[in-house]
């Protein structure tokens, strides 16, 4: 990466400029970084976890959109015309252009959104805080959503990686299932995690070991239900060791990772399924709980200049939350 003076681009058409006040980073961004991420059209600034306020619109957008306007930034920028599109899936689009993949995104003072149906208003949200929802907040509500049909009462849950994401999937498996009290919910986790923030975020026990016969002894039979948020070739052969018949493994994370397809590898009439980050509606039901004061999470603001500092800290895991960059004309906002 390297930081660079660039002109400010003027809206058109529909476009909306928006004056960012922070943008998350992403494992994402790690990837893209490292040349592993698919779909990613270089150069490109990175960021897709992006709020900040209304600053310019295009002749298009005008009348939809107020000037000032505090905003969250939907990352699923579909063609607007497909079935996909059509049924609120943008985020499915074959021809999507996502911020900080195929376009500019928002490790920026300032960036472009193509139409104003990708801005999510913020009423009671300060956008360094809410920036994350675009992704670590939008993509675990996602999962927990398709998941719901296995979610009944008394139902095994096994939620592998408790960081950004899979903090935010504790605490909706509590409140978006009508059985979420009646669950039974494990975290596996690593050696070095904050267990604690897990039990206190909704998880019901936390397994340190990573091999399936803790998981098994701890859920007490085979998960009804498994979330992988980290997604290597280990956690996916985890993932079908301990599902049960008919149970639900969500691969969440983009760690690169597979596991065989077949009879033999999984048990009979198991489902698998992949998330990608969430809808339109997701995204406004995802803000209205925040804003609701429903959910929890952590952000730390980093200046956009430290950007490289931020990726090697998240590389190493010394990231409590979510770091957010943000410029410097931003003001300063720490907490959860």
């Amino acid at each position: 990466m390297r930081l660079d003076e660039v002109p400010i681009p003027d809206p058109s058409g529909t476009q909306v400029r928006i004056r960012v006040a922070g943008c998350g980073v992403c494992h994402t961004d790690l990837h893209i970084v490292d040349g592993t991420q698919p779909r990613v059209s270089l150069p490109v600034t990175l960021g897709h976890e992006v709020a900040g306020f209304v600053d310019a619109v295009g002749p298009g957008a005008a009348e939809q959109t107020p000037i000032g306007q505090a905003v969250l930034v939907y990352g699923g920028w579909g063609c607007g015309v497909c079935r996909e599109c059509r049924a609120g899936a943008e985020q499915r689009c074959d021809r999507s252009v996502a911020p900080g993949f195929q376009a500019d995104g928002g490790y920026a003072e300032e960036m472009l959104v193509p139409d104003p149906r990708h801005l999510v208003p913020l009423s009671r949200l300060d956008p360094v805080r809410a920036a994350p929802l675009a992704d670590a907040g939008v993509t675990p509500y996602r999962a927990v959503r398709r998941a719901e049909r296995w979610l009944q009462p008394g139902a095994r849950v096994l939620v592998m990686g408790a960081g950004a994401l899979g903090q935010f999937a504790l605490q909706y498996l509590r409140v978006l299932p009508e059985a979420g009290p009646d669950l039974l919910v494990v975290v596996q986790e690593l050696p070095d995690a904050r267990h604690q923030q897990a039990t206190d975020l909704g998880a019901d026990a936390v397994v340190l070991d990573p091999a399936p016969d803790a998981a098994l002894t701890a859920l007490g039979d085979a998960a009804d239900v498994v979330l992988d948020f980290v997604g290597t070739d280990a956690t996916l052969a985890q993932a079908a060791a301990v599902v049960s018949p008919d149970g639900l493994v969500v691969l969440v994370g983009e760690a690169g990772g597979s596991m065989p397809f077949g009879f033999g590898g999984l048990p009979v009439e198991s489902w698998l399924t992949t998330v990608a980050w969430g809808s339109h509606d997701d995204l406004r039901h995802v803000v209205r709980l925040a804003e609701d004061g429903v959910l929890r999470w952590d952000v730390e603001p980093v200046p956009l200049a430290e950007a490289s500092a931020a990726h090697d800290r998240v590389r190493s895991g010394d990231v409590n939350g979510r770091l957010v960059l943000v410029p410097s004309w931003t003001p300063a906002v720490v907490g959860t």
